[in-house]
């Protein structure tokens, strides 16, 4: 599949929201785009695993165990999901001038496969392949012995087999690795309000450059 070409409309911009399980993606990726609406921006919110027939498969995974595939199985899966994702959503989205935030993209692929055994570099080049580079990435850096109890909280359910403390750890490791340009870290442990103050602060920079 050839990479897909940038966005082409001056208001458009790609925006990922990433980090561990419970550090706050979904609720400051929404509160975001509810943000960028009120001030008179077209916004879209995404999320992954889609809802698409590879997603699917990847979330029945989390609930029901790992042990019948690979973890290249399972990169592959992910790998598949975002394909139709940039093709289905991201891409015609950006092509409209619509601002995209997603919850989670391939940096977590990076860090959850990665923590899996896969080479992070190897998952970075296959994924930069088929997908768009976001201009911004928010890094939610919360400690890995956070997740469980903001997990239960959230969700009112237990950690999945995502979620693991000692997964979780390494998981972590490797966000705390990544130097890519696109990347801004945040520490996620403050108010919602806080950090989606923190978050806004880094997009408003965005969308003032030319």
């Amino acid at each position: 599949m050839a990479k897909p070409q940038h966005k082409n409309q001056i208001n458009a911009r790609f925006i990922a929201i990433e980090g561990i399980d419970g550090a706050g993606k979904t609720t400051q990726a929404k509160m975001l785009c509810d943000a960028l609406r009120r001030d008179g921006f077209k916004a879209l919110y995404l999320k992954e695993p889609t809802d698409g027939p590879y997603g699917r498969q990847i979330r029945a995974l989390a609930q029901e165990g790992r042990d019948r595939i690979t973890p290249m199985q399972e990169f592959e899966l992910f790998l598949e999901d975002r394909k139709q994702d940039v093709a289905e959503n991201i891409l015609p989205a950006l092509q409209s001038g619509t601002i995209v935030v997603i919850d989670r993209y391939f940096y977590s692929s990076i860090a959850y496969q990665g923590a899996l055994g896969l080479d992070p570099e190897f998952i970075n080049a296959e994924n930069r392949k088929i997908a768009i580079t976001p201009d911004l990435v928010i890094y939610l850096s919360i400690p890995a012995d956070y997740a469980p109890s903001r997990i239960e909280k959230s969700r009112g359910d237990s950690s999945n087999l995502f979620e693991k403390l000692e997964y979780l750890r390494k998981v972590k490791a490797n966000f705390d690795a990544m130097t890519y340009p696109e990347i801004r870290r945040i520490e996620g442990a403050g108010s919602v309000e806080e950090v989606h103050q923190k978050i806004y602060s880094h997009v408003r920079e965005l969308l003032e450059k030319k």
